[in-house]
């Protein structure tokens, strides 16, 4: 169903992602591959629905609740490994060699499918987990995919050893293969791109997922709408395609609230310039300078976007000179983050839409 609002898991319900299906099909169990676009651009719909096609055993760590604790990842990595055991429960040899290896592993238990791992004193390193995985794997002939959803997601000293244990299987777990994806490029590179990062120097394969134009926008909803079996005039759908800019995970939101709620467009605009507003909230809210940062993206959401005229409405604001460093920093860190591009356009109609009200 192309309208339904989880990531999909099935290469039939993908949408013109053709030539990125098959180059990331072609290249699973290279050691490294990443996969990279905007927020809501289908890299969680097109990761699944490959490695399902693919049928190959794959463990998918879901990063984006942004673990900021070692406390929630370990909760994220005791899912992962709960979902993992419960897939690959019909492989019964391989999931009794994988069990009993884990249970070997001071700081984690297995009961049934369900995998706890203590975050204490006592706690696992995710090197021992992979090993026991790649272990398992090297004994039944299997290779296995290890997935990090939105990997920029974790930070400080647990990216640190999150990215470390990858390096480590990079060069040492043979029957172990990682997907990585993110969406905040800027701020996922630093993992490949920095000196004195882990994973610096490893060769990796990219895919990147991209907008849909305005031709395949109009015929992904005329589809979707045909799959549903409900009517809606091309005026509306035009609307809808320009406002959302090709940005199909915001298409299909579109077509499900107007399928299964019958609401109206303006409605469902309205409700998804709400989610955009939360999700830059949500980014105010670890920026030391969050005020400067906010209206900044207000000034950026209502046509400033030349560097001396925002200069010059922030000291007006501010009632005093700011430094060029101060702006500098802020537009750098907005691009990091896949807010706006390098001429301080916003990537997602949603988050300009949102930020003029922030």
């Amino acid at each position: 169903m192309l309208f339904d609002p989880r990531p999909k898991v099935n290469k039939k319900d993908l949408y013109d992602f053709e030539k990125e299906f098959e180059f990331l099909k072609k290249n699973i169990g290279e050691p490294l591959l990443v996969v990279s676009g905007l927020r809501r651009t289908g890299k969680t719909s097109l990761i699944l629905s490959t490695l399902n096609d693919s049928d190959i055993p794959y463990v998918f760590f879901d990063m984006r609740s942004m673990p900021n604790s070692r406390r929630d990842l370990y909760h994220l990595l005791s899912e992962g490994l709960t979902d993992f055991l419960t897939r690959i429960s019909n492989k019964e040899k391989f999931y009794k060699s994988l069990t009993k290896m884990l249970k070997l592993i001071r700081g984690i238990s297995v009961d049934g499918f369900e995998v706890s791992l203590s975050w204490g004193k006592d706690r696992a390193s995710l090197v021992e987990i992979l090993r026991a995985l790649d272990e398992s794997c090297v004994e039944h002939g299997i290779k296995a995919v290890i997935v990090f959803d939105e990997l920029q997601r974790v930070t400080g000293k647990l990216s640190v050893e999150l990215a470390n244990a990858i390096a480590y299987s990079y060069d040492h777990l043979r029957n172990l293969s990682f997907i990585v994806s993110g969406s905040e490029m800027g701020v996922l590179y630093r993992f490949f791109d920095e000196p004195n990062a882990p994973l610096y120097g490893r060769a990796y394969l990219e895919v990147k997922t991209r907008r849909l134009d305005k031709e395949k926008s109009i015929d992904f909803l005329k589809r979707g709408f045909e799959e549903s079996k409900i009517r809606v005039n091309d005026e509306e759908l035009e609307a809808a395609v320009d406002k959302l800019d090709g940005i199909i995970g915001w298409l299909t939101y579109y077509g499900y609230s107007r399928t299964m709620q019958n609401r109206d467009f303006e409605s469902i605009w309205r409700e998804a310039v709400t989610m955009a507003r939360q999700e830059l909230e949500n980014f105010l809210k670890n920026r030391v300078s969050a005020e400067r940062y906010r209206a900044v993206l207000k000034f950026l959401a209502n046509g400033e976007r030349e560097w001396k005229e925002l200069k010059k409405k922030m000291e007006d604001l501010e009632g005093r000179v700011l430094s060029e460093r101060v702006l500098y920093d802020i537009l750098i860190t907005l691009r990091k983050y896949s807010i706006i591009d390098d001429q301080n356009n916003f990537l997602d109609p949603l988050a300009e839409e949102a930020a003029r009200n922030l």
